[in-house]
């Protein structure tokens, strides 16, 4: 069985903190209800799940969110519920400002665990020198795109773009200088690409871009990307800037490949074509599922 990454999006992002917060209020709802019932006591302790709660999914802001309920509660229940005594008072104070001063601590020791899985998993799924996904995590999520595509419909169009001469840049400038201009061409494709899309440094000086939508698409982006890459420069000996380019090519699923292997072979097929026509430009594969045509040139 392949094991597959799920790249989360922004959408993925919302759904889960209006779980989270819908689990939260229910809690708050529950013991609020439990602790009116039977009376503070010793039962306002029972505040504690939801300031657990809170502190796991929303930090610091989670446990103050919690404190502010608390004290809330204890006014509004010794106002219409039950007389308030000194001694309930007190108790009512010192229970407050334990739970402010513990959720901070407890929101504060999460959001640095938070962080550092972020840290462990940015290791995992992405490449550490241009900040893109890397194959690993591209392949899996074509995968999931393909089978989305088979199941409910739609379209992909897959870029492959690829430096231009990368290999005498580096013979000529040297391998730090090579580094430096995949970092900011990662840099470029990842500002230029949607929250839906998906950048990937492939392997080497070459990159993948997969988004939904056809053909014309992914001209458009590829031709912006073409653009913008144009306009990068690196510092290298000497003083100097020099600025490089990049060769597309296009594919489409499913029109233009019968499954992702022969998506990713059409469009490095289109790359390969705009080098052989003089680099610089982009290149769209022609061909239908199941068939090889000449990819066709569109752009110089």
């Amino acid at each position: 069985m392949t094991q597959t990454t799920h790249v989360p999006t922004d959408r993925d992002g919302r759904r889960l903190t209006l779980r989270r917060g819908a689990a939260l209020l229910a809690s708050l709802g529950v013991v609020s209800a439990l602790v009116t019932v039977a009376g503070p006591g010793y039962l306002w302790p029972l505040f504690l799940f939801p300031l657990v709660l809170a502190t796991v999914f929303f930090f610091e802001l989670g446990s103050l969110a919690v404190t502010v309920w608390l004290g809330n509660f204890f006014v509004l229940y010794f106002s219409f519920v039950a007389p308030a005594t000194p001694e309930m008072v007190r108790q009512a104070l010192l229970g407050t400002a334990l739970f402010f001063f513990a959720g901070l601590f407890l929101g504060r020791v999460q959001r640095r665990h938070r962080d550092a899985q972020r840290e462990l998993a940015a290791t995992t799924l992405t490449d550490r020198l241009t900040g893109l996904y890397n194959y690993g995590t591209f392949v899996d999520y074509l995968h999931n795109e393909v089978t989305k595509v088979d199941r409910y419909g739609g379209e992909l169009a897959l870029l492959m773009l690829d430096l231009d001469h990368f290999k005498q840049f580096n013979d000529r400038h040297g391998h730090e200088a090579g580094n430096e201009l995949l970092r900011r061409l990662g840099g470029a494709v990842g500002s230029l690409v949607r929250d839906a899309d998906v950048a990937a440094r492939y392997g080497g000086e070459e990159f993948a871009v997969l988004i939904r939508g056809d053909e014309s698409q992914g001209y458009e982006l590829a031709e912006r990307l073409r653009r913008a890459v144009e306009t990068v420069t690196v510092d290298v000996r000497g003083g100097e800037k020099v600025c490089a380019t990049i060769s597309v090519g296009i594919a489409t699923y499913p029109a233009g490949a019968a499954d992702e292997a022969e998506l990713i072979e059409s469009a490095d097929a289109a790359l390969y074509e705009s080098k052989r026509r003089g680099r610089n430009r982009v290149t769209i594969f022609t061909g239908v599922a199941g068939e090889r045509e000449l990819p066709a040139s569109l752009s110089a």
